[in-house]
This record gives C-alpha cells, sequence and structure tokens, in this order.
C-alpha cells in the first residue's frame, strides 16, 4: 500500500528565503537518485493554518520498506541534515 511521508518546515530566521528554495529543489531532485520514490512535491504555505510552518515536502513511496529505504539512503540523510539547520521539522507517514 503506497504511503505518504509528508514534512512540515518552519523556516529559522537566518534562512533565506533564496536558500530555503535551493533545499527544497535539493530534495525534488532525490527522485532522480532513489528509485523507490514514486512522487516528490514542495511548496510554500500559502495559508494561515500551519501553525507558523512555513514550507512543506510530500513524497509517496511504494510501501513501508521502500520508506526505510528513502529514509536511510545516504543522500536523503544528507539533505536532511541541512534542513535540520534551516528549519524546524514535523513529519508524519501515513498509508494512503
Amino acid at each position: 500500500m503506497p504511503l505518504q511521508h509528508i514534512v512540515w518546515l518552519k523556516k529559522k530566521d537566518y534562512c533565506s528565503q533564496q536558500q530555503m528554495q535551493f533545499l527544497l529543489d535539493e530534495v525534488c531532485s532525490l527522485a532522480k537518485v532513489i528509485s523507490e520514490i514514486q512522487s516528490v512535491s514542495s511548496g510554500i504555505n500559502i495559508t494561515d493554518r500551519a501553525a507558523g510552518f512555513t514550507h512543506g515536502i510530500i513524497v509517496t513511496v511504494a510501501d513501508q520498506q521502500a520508506l526505510q529505504t528513502y529514509l536511510s539512503h545516504p543522500a536523503h540523510v544528507a539533505v536532511g541534515k541541512k534542513l535540520v539547520k534551516n528549519a524546524d521539522i514535523l513529519a508524519m507517514d501515513y498509508e494512503c
């Protein structure tokens, strides 16, 4: 059963919008190197309902095994470290 990996990002004050966009682009480019990714999207929050979270990422994978492969992939780990330095993060995974 497919899974959605949802990430909410609250950009830190010292992170520019340009830097955050670069990081989001880097996340989206993971689909080129991690075959378990079925789809990936990212964007800027456009509502006032997100408790201050400014950006979001959605990654779709086939199942829990694919999710674990994605999460532990060195390319994901590397971009994840950059995101943690530049944003507060919440993540959720669910079957769809």
